[in-house]
């Protein structure tokens, strides 16, 4: 078996569609098609049925899906093995984080690895965890900081520090002494919200569908700074974590209270691609944000 034609399979039974497989291994469709034809043809079995909604794994296609990943994650695992170089980290890494996440780490960890490896070249990049995963998954970046939900069963994904979630509101929104406030409050609130595609709403939708409630925004926004913004001006209110806002919350000029009926929080979890060897580099990196995540002062290292 071609390990290229493993890798395209692997993909293609994540996703349930050659159309979608073959626009994240930037193939034509027909080449894609051709690889897996290949691969049907050398084990002399049939691996998916088209339906009208894509394609779905056979008895034998699921099998060889679980077989695959273990394959190509040992694979991955020699390659780095043998072309780690322990004399010197070098080259270059590229690593992607949800912009909360950033605010929390980023400083500390540029910091430390380049008084570590100064030889080694970092490229940050913030978007939201649904980015930074298909980043992952493209090869594009190397180590992701993401936060939990629909994480790819093609990426390694481990806990580095839970953080409970917060409405944030403008003083004058608050009522005096008042610290906590019930899930369904919220809920009644004119909130300021991601969109969908973030996996903060995403947890927000969840819980209200839970609550038999719904969950509409007055304004959506993805960017951190315009919901923050938008919270200082009394427009609404926003969820978020403490740590994403400690300048304005120790000065008193937004106020958080924690989200109880449920408690509402989220992990933060450190991912890359299993498939893809890993360069020294990228181990130094991920070794560094590990050794860190014990250290944040308002991160909550409880993993589960």
């Amino acid at each position: 078996m071609d390990i290229k034609q493993l890798r395209s399979f692997v993909h293609i039974a994540e996703l349930g569609s050659l159309s979608r497989a073959a626009e994240r291994l930037n193939l034509s469709q027909p080449a894609l098609s051709r690889q897996l034809g290949l691969l049907e043809e050398t084990l002399d079995t049939q691996l998916l049925e088209r339906t009208g909604r894509g394609v779905k794994l056979t008895e034998a296609g699921r099998m060889l899906a679980e077989r695959a990943r273990a394959i190509l994650g040992d694979l991955a695992r020699l390659e780095a093995d043998l072309s780690e170089r322990r004399d010197q980290v070098t080259g270059h890494v590229n690593i992607g984080l949800p912009p909360s996440a950033g605010i929390v780490i980023t400083g500390i960890l540029v910091e430390t690895v380049r008084e570590r490896y100064p030889d080694l070249r970092l490229s940050i990049a913030e978007d939201l965890t649904g980015d930074v995963q298909e980043g992952l998954l493209s090869g594009r970046i190397d180590v992701g900081v993401l936060h939990d939900g629909m994480i790819s069963r093609s990426l390694h994904a481990e806990p580095l520090w839970r953080e409970d979630l917060f409405l944030i509101s403008h003083p004058s929104l608050v009522p005096e002494n008042a610290f906590d406030i019930d899930f369904e409050d919220v809920l009644g609130l004119p909130l300021i919200m991601p969109t969908p595609k973030h996996g903060l709403r995403a947890k927000m939708q969840e819980a209200a569908f839970r609550a038999g409630r719904p969950l509409i925004p007055v304004v959506e926004a993805d960017a951190l700074r315009v919901l923050v913004d938008l919270v200082h001006r009394g427009l609404g209110h926003t969820v978020l974590p403490r740590s994403s806002l400690v300048s304005d919350l120790s000065t008193g000029r937004l106020k958080a209270r924690r989200i109880i009926n449920p408690q509402m929080s989220r992990k933060v979890m450190l991912s890359w691609l299993q498939e893809r060897p890993l360069s020294a580099g990228a181990q130094a990196v991920i070794n560094t944000l590990r050794e860190l995540a014990g250290t944040l002062p308002m991160a909550d290292k409880r993993q589960n």
